[in-house]
């Protein structure tokens, strides 16, 4: 996967497609594979800011590239990307991987707008970011 240089730490999550994730004709069912990438995108930010809360606000533009199969691995990986007064925005890569990793096909790339929220729903300042050596790196 292709990543831009960003102060924010990758996070990463692997997982096997399963019969249950599969839709009629075989394919990884893409309400599924949503769901990964916006709890992808919520732990990023819940791990930059621990203190915080945030909620979906976007998954932009979503365009599935290539299918999952059965007993295929997807290879999530998500990083804070930009940074706005109440919101962020987080980048969403997915790579279908065969079970040998054998052959690689990127299946999403992709943004997702998160916003933090206070106790009362409403949104919030997100706190300013500063790198240190426990936010360096990636994190699986």
């Amino acid at each position: 996967m292709t990543e831009p240089h960003t102060p924010y730490k990758h996070f990463e999550h692997y997982c096997v497609v399963r019969h249950e994730h599969l839709n009629k004709y075989g394919n990884l069912f893409g309400g599924h594979l949503l769901a990964i990438i916006d709890e992808m995108a919520y732990v990023a930010c819940v791990r930059t800011w621990p203190d915080s809360n945030f909620v979906t606000r976007a998954i932009k533009n979503v365009e599935f590239h290539a299918p999952a199969r059965l007993g295929h691995i997807l290879e999530t990986v998500a990083h804070v990307e930009r940074v706005g007064n109440t919101s962020c925005e987080v980048r969403v890569q997915v790579t279908v991987c065969d079970s040998g990793c054998e052959s690689r096909r990127l299946c999403y790339d992709g943004s997702v707008v998160m916003v933090r929220i206070d106790d009362h729903g409403k949104p919030a300042a997100i706190p300013t970011f500063k790198p240190c050596a426990c936010n360096s790196g990636r994190e699986t």
